[in-house]
């Protein structure tokens, strides 16, 4: 079997994008997310061929954040925040449709765990998160709880920081939602609770907004 390690980031991109477009798809208003402050993440990737033609990608992430968070229908947050994800995603990739995926994932607000010196380094002390599961078939899901998880992990900045300003906009003729951010950042080495291939520290903000008018 050989590595597709770049298809699956599109393809958990994909689906991080109809899992917030869902919750407001009656919506006849701008629904606006927003966050402001330091975030390090650490994620692992791989997507390999079956025997019967179709391709398999798994993945787990760990994300560590401090600042604030504004979302609809929330007070507003301001403190530390750690989520962590793992997923498994099979599909046909001569039509890219979707054949099955199952995936476990949750945040813990104000645990406590988290150091941040900068964009030097971040460390997170164990950590216990409750997980959600979700398991789907080509035309529904199944959702329950997902048992728990104890993760940590220590990023380590590396090489130069990085600026970076960009905006997003994406009208699919139902909803328009536009996604726009400036941060700094830099790569870092993760040594924790999954074999991460890619890291990251970062400071800045990120506003989503979503409307579904029809």
């Amino acid at each position: 079997m050989r590595s597709r390690s770049r298809s699956v980031s599109l393809v958990i991109a994909i689906l991080a994008a109809f899992a917030m477009a869902a919750p407001v798809a009656a919506a006849s208003q701008w629904e606006t997310f927003k966050q402001a402050g330091t975030n390090a993440f650490a994620f692992t990737d791989t997507c390999s061929d079956n025997t019967d033609g179709t391709v398999t990608c798994t993945g787990q992430s760990i994300d560590v954040f401090e600042g604030r968070i504004s979302q609809p229908g929330e007070p507003t947050f301001s403190g530390e925040q750690v989520c962590y994800s793992e997923q498994s995603f099979t599909f046909d990739p001569a039509s890219g449709e979707p054949i099955e995926s199952r995936g476990r994932f949750g945040c813990t607000l104000d645990a406590g765990t988290v150091a941040i010196r900068k964009l030097d380094s971040v460390v997170l002390s164990p950590t216990d998160i409750e997980l959600f599961e979700s398991v789907c078939d080509a035309t529904e899901c199944t959702d329950g709880p997902g048992g728990s998880i104890t993760i940590h992990g220590t990023w380590t900045g590396v090489g130069p920081t990085m600026t970076q300003r960009g905006k997003f906009q994406f009208d699919d003729g139902t909803c328009m939602q536009v996604s726009a951010d400036r941060s700094t950042s830099r790569a870092a080495t993760f040594v924790g609770s999954i074999d991460a291939h890619d890291a990251r520290i970062g400071k800045g903000s990120f506003t989503f907004k979503t409307n579904c008018p029809h």
